[in-house]
């Protein structure tokens, strides 16, 4: 029973970092066809498509980074907590 807890407790503290490279994919993506749909209704292939992946991937890394350095703080002020 107590390895069960040490794993839950693993799985529960990896658990957020998980979901970081997905986010990034999903948010590249979504702007990737931003670009491609307005591409095509101006006319203008492919500049802003580029343009949006660009601004997508610099977007999801900024989030990216930000819930790395929140997830961070948060595990250094639970560990002070416990001592």
């Amino acid at each position: 029973m107590n390895e069960e807890k040490k794993f839950a407790e693993v799985l529960q503290s990896t658990g957020p970092y998980l979901t970081l490279g997905a986010q990034l994919a999903i948010t590249v993506v979504v702007f990737f066809f931003i670009g491609k749909y307005a591409d095509e209704y101006f006319e203008t292939k492919p500049w802003l498509m580029v343009s949006m992946i660009i601004v997508g991937a610099i977007g999801g890394l900024i989030k990216f980074f930000r819930t790395v350095i929140d997830l961070s703080n948060k595990e250094e002020n639970e560990r002070r907590n416990k001592i």
